[in-house]
């Protein structure tokens, strides 16, 4: 199969301001040969990630689908290509990206390793990495699949706007590929998502849908439990200690 690019970086817009500074800062970057594929959701035309990265990818004429947030910004000219050229130097992977979490835990918890800065402040976060590194799943604000396993497994079709890039990593682990994280220079403007009902809502699909294979699933935000009661009670008590900290916090 022919490429037309070696990369396609597929973003979904919500905001047009956001999505043009996201293109100015992306114009800046060199030795990168790649497509830029702008999914307009400004009016919630689409009612799922999947849906949504799905059509894009089918469109796509690069060789590696590069998947990103539109306030990911480059710390410099070369930031993407650097990022791009280690992906592409693993010798096989399912999914890829530039943050995610190991199978390992600490302290019986997920933890994040990544080289990025997050935030107005740009913030280091998580566990820094000096090479690249096998995770268990990635976050989702940049991650990278080849079109052709893309084309073997594309997205599903679950609604909603969470867990696309966790999803497609533990199918890779069950179809006996690896997942891996890169050190990069990219700073992502946002603070991560929030566990908001739909989030635990979804959560509970994906455990339910790949529980079996997994004794837990760890994401960027937490780990998933998948045996047990504490697989069902765990999600909505987290979710509420949350919901009673950020009260505390804004009735202060």
């Amino acid at each position: 199969m022919g490429f037309k690019f070696e990369y396609s970086l597929i973003t979904i817009s919500n905001h047009e301001n956001i999505y043009q500074e996201f293109k100015q800062g992306l114009e800046k970057q060199k030795d990168v040969d790649y497509e830029l594929i702008k999914i307009n959701n400004d009016h919630q035309q689409y009612s799922s990630a999947r849906a949504a990265y799905n059509e894009a990818a089918t469109k796509a004429s690069g060789k590696y689908l590069v998947f990103l947030h539109p306030d990911i910004r480059f710390l410099d000219e070369y930031a993407l290509r650097d990022t791009l050229n280690a992906i592409k130097a693993i010798p096989s992977f399912g999914v890829a990206g530039i943050a995610g979490s190991p199978w390992k835990l600490y302290k019986n918890k997920s933890f994040i390793v990544t080289t990025i800065v997050q935030g107005q402040d740009k913030e280091s976060i998580g566990t820094s990495i000096d090479k690249t590194t096998e995770v268990q799943t990635v976050d989702e604000s940049f991650f990278v699949i080849k079109k052709s396993y893309w084309q073997q497994q594309p997205f599903t079709n679950l609604a909603g706007w969470h867990f696309y890039a966790v999803e497609q990593c533990l199918q890779a682990i069950i179809n006996g590929k690896k997942n891996y994280v890169v050190p990069s220079r990219i700073w992502h403007k946002s603070t991560g998502g929030s566990e908001d009902k739909n989030y635990v809502r979804i959560g509970k699909k994906i455990v339910k849908e790949y529980g079996s294979y997994f004794p837990y699933i760890n994401t960027t935000v937490t780990k998933w439990d998948t045996k047990g009661i504490k697989k069902y009670t765990t999600p909505w008590y987290r979710y509420a200690k949350r919901q009673v900290h950020r009260y505390l916090d804004e009735h202060k």
